[in-house]
């Protein structure tokens, strides 16, 4: 996000009961071990934002993932013709997770397109749990490798 764009409106997660249910269930994180949901829950943060926001840029450093808890969201890149849209996502999806898995700048855009809220969690906290879920990893990968294959069909088009 650029200095000159308009923050989300941000709070913690911690104690926010709602919040919490929908991470542990999410399929990402619904067989973490109670000790590592509390990670998760006392260092992410919940965002708002308004339709047309930017939530993330293409080429900027990824430091957190983020896991969509309302709203919908467009996923776009830059094609030889222009932007392109790679997807739209909405509750329950997780995006931002290729910079973590692959330390290389983010891919795409995310734009809101309409109010939406997403759940935040810094690289740093999920290294450590991916380390000690495989299966978590794994998960992650798969999807990744799927958006890939979309991401050069559509850009290809």
């Amino acid at each position: 996000m650029t200095d000159e764009q308009e923050k989300p409106a941000s709070e913690s997660i911690s104690g926010n009961l709602a919040v919490c249910a929908f991470i542990s269930r999410s399929l990402l994180f619904k067989k973490l071990a109670k000790e590592d949901l509390g990670i998760i829950y006392e260092n992410s943060s919940l965002h708002k934002y308004s339709a047309g926001q930017i939530i993330m840029n293409e080429g900027d450093q990824g430091k957190e993932v983020f896991l969509l808890m309302s709203g919908n969201i467009k996923v776009e890149t830059k094609g030889k013709q222009g932007v392109i849209e790679l997807a739209q996502l909405s509750r329950g999806a997780f995006f931002g997770e290729v910079s973590l898995l692959t330390g290389q700048p983010r891919t795409a855009t995310v734009t809101a397109a309409d109010e939406v809220e997403v759940i935040s969690i810094k690289n740093a906290d999920l290294e450590g749990i991916l380390r000690r879920y495989p299966k978590v990893r794994k998960l992650m990968q798969t999807i990744v490798e799927g958006r890939v294959r979309t991401a050069i069909e559509k850009t290809q088009e």
